[in-house]
């Protein structure tokens, strides 16, 4: 594996693994709380964002939208949004 996909491979895991480290970090019933919205594609990653933001969790939409990526989660862009009106 080259230098740039030892790079693209390093980020996706860091990205990947905040989400993991913040559900451990949870209490049971949180972490629970939180995977069932990360799992559920009508609550959108910018929301959850938000959400762990107002409770004082520093996870971002990316982290969030990689960890969906990992766990084959499908994700709505705002294009998919606008077609369906």
């Amino acid at each position: 594996m080259d230098i740039y996909e030892q790079c693209k491979t390093d980020s996706k895991q860091i990205n990947s693994l905040k989400v993991d480290n913040v559900l451990d970090s949870l209490d049971k019933k949180d972490s629970e709380s939180l995977k069932k919205a990360l799992l559920d594609t009508s609550i959108s990653s910018r929301a959850i964002a938000r959400v762990l933001h107002t409770n004082n969790i520093d996870c971002g939409m990316w982290a969030i939208n990689q960890w969906r990526r990992a766990h084959n989660i499908k994700l709505k862009t705002s294009s998919s949004y606008e077609r369906k009106k």
